[in-house]
């Protein structure tokens, strides 16, 4: 009996099966459809659509038969993948190749074959569509044609799954790489509507994530958003803020950075498509924010205080009082000194006198308002900056940094210090400069020390 061989081209045929994925698919309905087309515009009892496989012929889908494969060897199919064209055996019984097949000769009783092969893009016969007879047939030129148009309707057919199988599978990778994204994700089509975004990204946004559904206006999202106020930023400047955000985003430039609830930040990157739309990262940056905000409070302050530090101050001092002077303010301005700070050092040891001088700053922070200003501005010389308080303000002020240190000693490893304060007070005159306060304040507060310490002096305008 004559075997078919398996030609030079096999292998790349086998890799062309696996791209459809088809080796281990099951039967569908559109091949089933196809299956049974044949036979009635054919008038056969069976026909089918097979792969070729190695040693095996196996059946995508199949009328007539009951058989799901049969052995490439004896395969009517085997020969026409070979084949250009359709292949026809109207009599196999009178056929010198196939007289003696099993298929002939066995139970089958196959005596007529057509068979068109399947002829993916680039030219390589991946399968067949074939129908036989029991008693031999005439198979003219227009049938022919007609197997040969069903042969183009399956390869249409295997395409337009394997088309929708690489687009699943396209979306299958574009959600899994966005869900492994450490950052948040988001695509927004070019009528500004969400289209696609990760877990993360709905994570951040967890007070507004019921928002952020396919179709949902990007607009409409962030109105949504201040609503339940995922933005602190927004507050008492809502319709600003939303126009502002919205600006950006339609002109998406440099990242920008967006402040959330609980003190976290985001870096907020995103770009054009080319259809129109923005697609968008949210980078979490708290970490670095507040490592930022630590580098700038090392930066202006004190080490051991906690206090601004002369440079920090007077930057600060000089914005205050340019504030004053657009408005017409009031300002006071204290310059303080630890009196006979020396003999404490020489009687206590110098970590002694760095707690006290750290206590003082303590102290006076639990007396003064939030907005007043503390600065170092020598080993155990300060001044404060009281934004908004008149002369009389700035005396009653004086008294109770003064009794805050004097009335209670501090305490170091046992030792209790006690601690007195001198204070020199200068107010705001119209015209004043930051160095002129200063300079009258420090002349007060010699007059202060000069009259016995502890005690404040009020400087002449």
């Amino acid at each position: 009996m004559l075997q078919v061989p398996i030609p030079d081209n096999e292998a790349k045929r086998l890799a062309k099966l696996c791209e459809y994925r088809i080796l281990d698919s099951v039967p569908e309905a559109a091949y089933d459809r196809l299956t049974r087309l044949a036979t009635i515009v054919f008038d056969t009892p069976v026909a089918l659509i097979s792969l070729i496989e190695g040693e095996r012929q196996w059946f995508k889908a199949k009328v007539g038969i009951d058989a799901e494969e049969a052995p490439r060897k004896i395969s009517f199919c085997a020969h026409t993948i070979c084949q250009d064209d359709v292949f026809v055996i109207e009599d196999a019984t009178r056929n010198a190749t196939f007289s003696d097949n099993p298929f002939v000769t066995g139970d089958a009783h196959l005596r007529f074959y057509a068979g068109a092969p399947l002829r993916a893009p680039g030219g390589m016969n991946i399968g067949t569509i074939a129908i036989t007879d029991t008693k031999p047939r005439v198979f003219e030129s227009e049938q022919r044609q007609s197997l040969s148009d069903l042969a183009e309707m399956v390869v249409h057919t295997l395409e337009s799954r394997l088309l929708i199988e690489h687009a699943e599978r396209a979306e299958e990778r574009l959600v899994d790489a966005m869900e492994s994204l450490a950052d948040g994700f988001v695509l927004y089509d070019k009528d500004d509507r969400l289209v696609l975004c990760n877990s993360k990204y709905r994570e951040i946004y967890a007070d507004s994530a019921s928002l952020i559904v396919p179709g949902m206006k990007f607009e409409d999202i962030i109105r949504g958003g201040v609503q339940k106020g995922q933005y602190p930023d927004a507050a008492g400047c809502e319709e600003a803020w939303i126009a502002e955000r919205l600006d950006m985003h339609k002109n998406p430039g440099e990242p920008i950075e967006q402040q959330l609830p609980g003190d976290r930040w985001l870096s907020i990157q995103e770009r054009r498509t080319s259809e129109g739309g923005r697609v968008g990262f949210r980078v979490d940056i708290t970490k670095l924010k507040r490592q930022e905000r630590e580098l700038e409070r090392l930066a202006w302050t004190d080490s051991l205080t906690g206090a601004m530090n002369r440079r920090r101050f007077m930057e600060q001092a000089e914005s205050e009082l340019d504030r004053a002077r657009r408005h017409g303010c009031d300002m006071s301005l204290l310059v303080l000194d630890a009196d006979n700070f020396k003999t404490i050092n020489d009687r206590n040891g110098h970590a002694a006198g760095d707690a006290v001088l750290s206590g003082l700053v303590q102290r006076w922070k639990k007396t003064l308002r939030s907005h007043d200003m503390i600065g170092r501005i020598g080993g155990e010389e300060f001044v404060i900056l009281l934004p908004e308080v008149d002369g009389n303000g700035a005396l009653r002020t004086a008294e109770r940094l003064r009794q805050s240190i004097a009335e209670l000693p501090f305490e170091h490893e046992g030792l209790l210090i006690r601690a007195t304060v001198s204070i020199g007070i200068a107010q705001c005159v119209p015209g004043d400069t930051l160095a002129g306060m200063m300079k009258r304040a420090d002349t007060a507060l010699y007059q202060a020390k000069d009259a016995g310490r502890n005690r404040f002096v009020m400087s002449a305008a």
